[in-house]
């Protein structure tokens, strides 16, 4: 049956690599939202976990829940519940009516919208923001942005690390007023680790990096990541067509010699992409004969498996997309099998 494989050495290497551009492994919060990249949540937490790595990010109080006990402490992007958390939890802030729905004593991340636009309350809320944390009694773990465009070739990143500079100011300042402790301050993603030559805050979160990837222009140079991920299918039948054999749905290829093919067990309902036939696209250097169906697709060939993914930037690339969206996409039910 169709499998992924994760490679714990080459996740281990990126973290190693994060960790040194950072300062150290306890300044690096390993992403877990979405199934971990698409990787495999229980997977890749518990390679996580036996790294050493202490601080997590996921993106409901659902998935925060499934690892209870393995981190010290996971922020929730998007908390969708209000009663009491496990003490381990902070809940991240997006709007200041979210203060008001928070049990008291809830550890929260206060989001500050840097110039992003999507979530996050405005620098000029700050203040208010502070006063509805101390009426509603939350505790203020971390404060936190986000950077738009931390992977191109802009001066975005500096624009917002400008605000972001002038944020944490007036935090220290409203955290004197109302005698809170400092929080923690966290901004840089993936791409802000690897461009940035310094990085002031208390942690980074880091995602697409830790499983191998980055998404940035090459004028910023290379970076040894390694892909954690393989996805291989099995083969479900084999047959030999004679030269003007037409495969798969609409025949969009016609077999021009007598060719030997296999139809292989992963397809779009697996969330890869569906290929129209249109352009040549290979896998494991074959071409896919025609489209890719809902459970399969087809190739020249009997082998018994075929590697369908090994980077998912060389395949985003043929689909006009980037690495993200072919590795979230696949079907969590999938057999993932960690090996060294």
């Amino acid at each position: 049956m169709a499998h992924i494989t994760l490679s714990e050495s080459a996740f281990f290497h990126n973290l190693a690599l994060l960790s040194k551009r950072l300062g150290g492994i306890e300044k690096l919060a390993v992403v877990l939202k979405d199934n971990a990249y698409g990787h495999g949540l229980a997977q890749m937490s518990a390679l996580c976990a036996r790294y050493g790595i202490q601080k997590v990010v996921v993106r409901t109080c659902k998935e925060a829940h499934t690892l209870k006990g393995l981190f010290r402490k996971i922020i929730v992007l998007a908390p969708e519940q209000t009663e009491n958390p496990d003490p381990s939890f902070s809940l991240t802030i997006n709007t200041l009516s979210q203060i008001a729905t928070l049990p008291r004593n809830t550890d929260v991340e206060l989001k500050v919208d840097t110039g992003m636009h999507r979530n996050g309350i405005k620098p000029e809320e700050l203040h208010e923001a502070f006063r509805l944390l101390r009426a509603h009694k939350l505790k203020l773990h971390g404060v936190m942005t986000h950077f738009r465009s931390a992977d191109e070739l802009s001066s975005d990143l500096f624009w917002q690390l400008q605000i972001w500079k002038e944020v944490k100011q007036t935090v220290y300042r409203l955290c004197k007023q109302y005698e809170y402790p400092l929080p923690l301050f966290h901004s840089a993603n993936s791409a802000a680790t690897l461009r940035l030559q310094t990085y002031e805050d208390d942690f980074a979160r880091c995602g697409l990096a830790t499983y191998g990837y980055h998404e940035m222009d090459p004028v910023f140079g290379r970076f040894d990541l390694k892909p954690v991920l393989k996805l291989y299918a099995d083969r479900i039948a084999t047959t030999t067509l004679e030269k003007g054999a037409r495969i798969g749905y609409g025949g969009t290829f016609t077999a021009s010699r007598p060719m030997q093919v296999s139809t292989y067990d992963i397809g779009y309902g697996d969330g890869f992409f569906r290929y129209d036939g249109k352009g040549i696209f290979k896998i494991d250097g074959k071409q896919v004969l025609g489209r890719v169906s809902m459970d399969s697709l087809s190739l020249e060939g009997d082998a018994h498996s075929v590697c369908i993914l090994e980077n998912a930037k060389e395949t985003a690339r043929f689909f006009g997309t980037i690495s993200y969206d072919v590795l979230v996409k696949l079907n969590p039910d999938i057999k993932r099998v960690v090996t060294p």
